[in-house]
């Protein structure tokens, strides 16, 4: 049995800091699991757990001796991405389940994500002993820094953001037909607030319309539609949101012609990566598209105070990375008496 030493942990990260929301796109296309699945068959890397988010594609790895940062590198054609390993990957990783590299500093969503990806790649067997003590000591972390901290108070959050910015652009939301596209844990949060706080009219649709309609019975009153009438529900919205992980196009420009030229004014918010509606789309005279980088101006108000808890709670992260080395090291003192047991007893 292989003795698991913190300086097989790896990441490879791709997102916001280092690549355009374009390339990020474009590295989702390349179909980089299939990759990493060769390598795990090959034994070069012992686990995985593959992370995708809006604003970040990663890999945590537990890699073998035989392992090369520049051989996946090559194998994905990849430009731009940011490498970690050992004690600086852990630090890393503890940063960002505690939502520090987050542009929005502190953050839920990102434990939410990470909690999630983990349990499918655990579910899925592509993890490994030394990535399950990483993950759940990532857990208690982010768990524990936000519970101390309490840098949330102010609910300063995407989903909260992403309604003030639709607030910022029109001059009410009451009596607007608002159409969601997507029941991912972003479009329901941003559909929770619709819904609890504004007077509008609420139609949400997703590719599986049975997650819709057990969606719908948390949310009185909203509409469900089906997805393949999705652009007739445009057609009748002023606001329309769009958040799914669909790898393609879910609203085109060629099939929204007769929609955009009827007069009405509506905005559009694509929170999706890769996007889910077609750039040409915002050129319409009577449409406003935005992006994911159109709405951090309202989080930017807020960044001063979040510094200073960050810098405030930051040993939490150094206590916990003592904790995860005691824990390795506790576990490669215990594989080692055993090892030495089974080979007495094998001698004998």
């Amino acid at each position: 049995m292989e003795r698991s030493s913190i300086g097989n942990f790896q990441i490879i990260s791709f997102n916001y800091r280092n690549l355009s929301l374009e390339e990020r796109e474009e590295f989702i296309r390349t179909g980089y699991k299939g990759i990493m699945e060769e390598y795990c068959k090959k034994g070069i890397i012992r686990g995985y757990v593959s992370v995708e988010t809006c604003l970040r594609i990663e890999l945590y790895m537990d890699v073998s001796e035989d392992f090369h940062i520049e051989m996946i590198q090559r194998d994905f054609n990849s430009r731009n991405d940011k490498s970690y390993r050992g004690n600086e990957a852990v630090n890393y990783f503890l940063k960002v389940i505690c939502g520090l590299d987050s542009v929005i500093k502190g953050e839920d969503q990102i434990l939410v994500q990470l909690k999630k990806a983990y349990m499918e790649n655990l579910e899925a067997g592509r993890t490994s002993s030394l990535l399950n003590i990483i993950f759940n000591n990532g857990i208690e972390t982010g768990k524990k820094f936000r519970s101390e901290s309490r840098i949330n108070e102010r609910n300063v959050s995407l989903d909260s953001i992403a309604v003030k910015f639709i607030k910022s652009k029109v001059e009410t939301l009451e009596d607007k037909n608002i159409f969601i596209i997507g029941v991912g844990d972003l479009s329901r949060s941003i559909l929770a607030l619709l819904h609890k706080s504004e007077k509008c009219r609420l139609v949400m649709t997703n590719r599986s319309f049975r997650k819709s309609v057990e969606l719908q019975k948390m949310f009185e009153g909203v509409q469900t539609a089906d997805f393949h009438q999705k652009y007739e529900f445009v057609g009748n919205s002023d606001i329309i949101i769009s958040a799914t992980s669909a790898p393609h196009l879910v609203l085109e420009k060629e099939r929204m012609r007769d929609i955009l030229a009827d007069g009405r004014k509506r905005l559009f918010l694509d929170l999706a990566v890769p996007r889910d509606i077609e750039s040409g789309i915002g050129e319409s005279e009577n449409a406003e598209l935005y992006h994911l980088e159109d709405i951090w101006d309202e989080y930017n108000k807020n960044i001063e105070k979040r510094d200073k808890i960050v810098e405030k709670y930051s040993y939490i992260i150094n206590e916990q990375i003592n904790k995860l080395f005691d824990k390795i090291e506790r576990g490669n003192r215990y594989r080692m008496k055993r090892t030495e047991r089974e080979g007495i007893n094998g001698i004998q």
